[in-house]
Formats: structure tokens, C-alpha cells, sequence
């Protein structure tokens, strides 16, 4: 029922990795070049991404058909919603929106969430969870997307280690730590929707605010932090791990 890609999983690793080394190059090259170059730049970059991870994948599915599911599945996505509706309300999401609508940045700060959004859902949720989910395949593992959701979501972590450059380290850590329970969540999405659109759709409000690219990060508490970012992280993997066991079980109906 996995859909198997255009390309080998070690073909789509070396792509990856040379997708990275641009962005971190066109990062550290453009960051000084103003706020409107560096915006563009970045929204065409994370355009060329997608066509390439398309290319790459050869579609934006994972699996066909979609993967049905159970009532018991229904209610732990329906528990996913209302965790990130829980985010959303704890770090002012509504107001956030409504204050870069009246913006005199709004070009700049729509450009940059779109390509936040575009090339960090492609790159992790698109290309890598590919790669995984093939090494996983080839490997006969079992908890494919559980494991392999796991996987991109410490990449998609990891990548806020460029913000490091801001000073703030204790803010960063708590930005690594959310980006990776928030990439577990994506991944479900991913995955149950069967496309990288709603995560993508998703990931731009998250970032959609004024001042993303040039107002530093400020570390917060730790616990409410904890309190919605780990409940989410376990409720990600809880469904997770319902979803592989009931691809699984429809595999095997298939097979008979």
C-alpha cells in the first residue's frame, strides 16, 4: 500500500543533503541583503525544493488508497486537533494573525511563513519521511511511520540549530524541542491526509506573524512548554502507533 518512490532511498538521501548545504549556504549568504531580497529568496528557493522533492518522490501521497480509519483512530486525530487548537489559544495565534494583517510588513512576513512552511514540510515531512519509510520498507521494520515520522522530526528540529546565530541558546533549545513534537504531529497529519498540503497550510499559520525573520527569539518557561508540547509529542506518537498497526492490519487483508 506504501507507494514506492521515483527514486532509491539512497538517491533521495544525496539529494537531501545538497538541498541542505544550498540553504544553509543561501542563509548565511543573504542574511545581511535586506528583508524583502532575502524574503523572495527564499519563497523561489523553498518553490524549487518542491518541484524537486516531487520529482524526487514522483507524488505528494504516501500511501494508496489512504489508509481507513477506525473510530477509535478517528477520536485520537479528533485529540490531535484539539491539541494544536490548545497551541494555537496558549501562544496567541488569533491575535498574532490579526496584528500582521495590519502589519507594514505583511509581504515580507507572508513570504517568509510561506517559505518556511513550503521548504521545511517538504524537505522533512516530504523527502526525508520518504527516505525513511523506504529504508524502512527495504528493512521489512515494523512501526514504519511511527519510526520514520520520529526520524524527520529530529531533522526538523535540528534545522532550528541556524538560529543559534541569534545568542539565545536557552530559547533555541525550547525551539528545537517544540519543532520536534510539533514535526511528530505534522507527520500524523501527513500521513492520515495522505498529502503535504495541509501540513504546509498548517506550518504557515504557525509562522504567519510580524517580525518572524528579524525579531529574536526570547526563551520562555520551561513548563508550559512541557505542559502542551510534550502532551502533544505523546499524543502524536500514541496515534502513530494506532495508525502503523492498522496499516498493518489492512496490508494484510490486501494480501489475502
Amino acid at each position: 500500500m506504501i507507494i514506492e518512490s521515483r527514486r532509491s532511498w539512497v538517491e533521495q538521501l544525496f539529494v537531501a543533503i545538497i538541498i541542505l548545504i544550498i540553504f544553509v549556504f543561501m542563509a548565511f549568504a543573504l542574511f545581511d541583503s535586506g528583508e524583502v531580497t532575502y524574503a523572495k529568496a527564499r519563497l523561489l528557493f523553498s518553490l524549487i525544493v518542491l518541484f524537486i522533492i516531487y520529482r524526487e518522490v514522483g507524488t505528494f501521497k504516501v500511501t494508496k488508497p489512504r489508509v481507513k480509519l477506525s473510530t477509535n483512530l478517528k477520536l485520537w486525530f479528533m485529540i490531535i486537533g484539539i491539541s494544536l487548537i490548545v497551541m494555537a489559544w496558549q501562544e496567541q495565534l488569533p491575535s498574532r494573525i490579526l496584528l500582521n494583517l495590519n502589519s507594514t510588513t505583511l509581504a515580507e512576513n507572508t513570504m517568509f511563513a510561506l517559505a518556511a512552511g513550503i521548504f521545511e514540510e517538504s524537505l522533512t515531512r516530504g523527502l526525508f519521511f520518504s527516505i525513511f519509510l523506504q529504508n524502512m520498507q527495504y528493512r521489512s521494520r515494523s512501526l514504519k511511520f511511527t519510526r520514520s515520522a520520529l526520524y524527520s522530526a529530529l531533522i526538523f528540529g535540528s534545522l532550528h540549530l541556524m538560529n543559534l546565530r541569534s545568542g539565545n541558546s536557552g530559547a533555541i533549545i525550547q525551539q528545537i524541542f517544540y519543532a520536534f513534537a510539533l514535526g511528530v504531529v505534522l507527520a500524523a497529519i501527513r500521513v492520515t491526509t495522505n498529502t503535504l498540503f495541509w501540513g504546509i497550510g498548517l506550518h504557515f499559520l504557525m509562522d504567519w506573524q510580524p517580525g518572524i525573520a528579524s525579531t529574536p527569539s526570547v526563551a520562555t518557561s520551561w513548563l508550559p512548554v512541557l505542559l502542551i508540547f510534550g502532551s502533544m509529542l505523546v499524543i502524536g506518537i500514541v496515534y502513530l502507533v494506532k495508525f502503523d498497526h492498522a496499516y498493518e492490519k489492512q496490508s494484510r487483508l490486501t494480501i489475502s
